[in-house]
């Protein structure tokens, strides 16, 4: 193993949670294996992040590069701005990062336990790790695939950007997230896209702590971004060959049905149908990216 092997660069993603910011940068400096450069990633927060890094004397740090975006591109187009970055230090590792998660201070270590089995690692963030099934375009969760058999690692075909290590000759081979899903399914799909090149694996002693609760609010913008991306799912399951049309669109009405009718119902939002409609018009029209 020579020099470079040993050197990683963080991506960390920020958007108007500076607080949780240096929580979560805290937990990357104290990190027992070195990070050679953190780059921040600020997503055009309006809350005063850049003046709490500078005057907590973040922005100064030699292993620290301060970029802020132009535009608010989601977590994909985000990501993908930050990888870019970071492959330009030639690295062999890039530990990908949100800013509503804390690793504990082994974490990144226990995680290069993994770097001769595979080139995608992801740390423990639940019990159950997720699966994409191929055959319908959706991420599931199994009792069988998980860490309650007391096992120590998991082998999967998707993870998520919270946490995930992925070695540069991977998305060399693999490119940057997609911009267009700009949310939903982004990291699904570059988790997916990974595990064609690699075994993903799943860590259950490097432990990322969240900040925040893990169950995010449904909003009709997330409905919006759930419909219009599958579109896109779509479009990757149709480049490798793995589309499969009477289950996937089984499994799309469904959902649609469910977000049109159900869900309005159970969260008192009559606008929901609204926003299911218009993502089933981007997505057929190819309208992808930020929401406008």
């Amino acid at each position: 193993m020579d020099k470079k092997d040993k050197e990683i660069v963080a991506v960390l993603l920020t958007q108007n949670r500076k607080d949780l910011l240096v929580k979560g940068l805290n937990g990357i400096f104290n990190q027992t294996k070195k990070i050679k450069k953190i780059f921040i990633i600020d997503s055009v927060s309006t809350d005063g992040t850049y003046d709490l890094l500078f005057k907590k004397g973040i922005i100064d740090r030699s292993d620290v590069k301060y970029i802020r975006l132009k535009e608010n591109k989601g977590p994909s187009g985000g990501f993908a701005e930050g990888i870019r970055h970071a492959l330009k230090e030639n690295s062999n590792w890039i530990w990908i990062l949100d800013d509503d998660i804390y690793p504990k201070r082994d974490c990144l270590d226990k995680l290069l336990k993994f770097s001769n089995v595979s080139m995608c690692i992801a740390p423990f963030r639940d019990k159950t790790v997720p699966f994409f099934n191929p055959a319908i375009g959706v991420v599931t969760h199994s009792k069988n695939l998980s860490f309650n058999n007391k096992k120590n690692f998991v082998f999967t075909n998707t993870c998520c950007f919270e946490g995930m290590l992925l070695h540069s000759d991977l998305v060399k081979k693999i490119g940057l997230p997609d911009e267009r899903f700009f949310q939903v399914n982004g990291d699904t799909v570059y988790g997916f896209l990974a595990s064609l090149q690699t075994n993903i694996v799943h860590v259950k002693n490097a432990i990322i702590v969240r900040l925040l609760p893990t169950k995010k609010p449904l909003t009709n913008k997330r409905v919006y971004l759930l419909i219009r991306n599958q579109f896109l799912v779509r479009k990757y399951l149709i480049k490798f060959d793995l589309y499969r049309p009477s289950f996937f669109i089984s499994i799309f009405i469904l959902m649609i049905l469910y977000y049109l009718l159900l869900m309005p119902i159970k969260t008192i939002s009559i606008s929901m149908p609204y926003f299911v409609l218009k993502g089933m018009f981007h997505g057929l029209t190819n309208k992808f990216g930020a929401p406008k």
